[in-house]
């Protein structure tokens, strides 16, 4: 049974930053030293799985984010195909001071603690508005690995 969107929008799947030869230099040369200690150590499998890692990390972060469809309907939050019903969820926070504007969803499931979604092309307000309507509003912050993440380039 299809529901009616309460608000929808499109926005980009994560945040994207140009990357530099020095970027990929440096990262070349990590991912180098790192096998290179693990071949020596003797590990052969963490060495091949520093360089698989290292590849497709660098594969995923040359390649800008595709534009994804977000709604909120009576049953959760919808992103691209995947719905994120509310009784999944504890909590969310729209952070005030932060540009791009963006979600930070609470989940209930252990590997998945946090979901962050940019909310570009609608009022954040009006988004706040709906989400309280299903759970509550709580501050959250997103986790350091996910700055430091960013910081790196990633």
């Amino acid at each position: 049974m299809a529901t009616e969107a309460l608000i929808y929008w499109n926005a980009p799947e994560h945040h994207h930053v140009e990357k530099t030869p020095d970027w990929y230099w440096g990262v070349g040369i990590i991912t180098l030293a790192l096998a290179v200690v693990a071949f020596i150590l003797g590990s052969m499998i963490t060495g091949i799985f520093v360089l698989v890692a290292a590849v497709a990390l660098v594969l995923h972060a040359a390649h800008p984010p595709r534009t994804v469809y977000h709604e909120i309907n009576d049953r959760g939050l919808i992103i691209h195909d995947h719905l994120y019903p509310f009784l999944s969820l504890d909590s969310f926070w729209i952070p005030h001071d932060e540009f791009p504007s963006k979600i930070i969803l609470k989940s209930r499931k252990l590997f998945m603690p946090f979901i962050i979604v940019f909310i570009d092309e609608v009022d954040p307000e009006e988004v706040r508005e709906v989400m309280l309507r299903y759970i509550a509003e709580t501050e959250h912050h997103e986790p350091f690995l996910k700055h430091l993440l960013e910081r790196l380039g990633f």
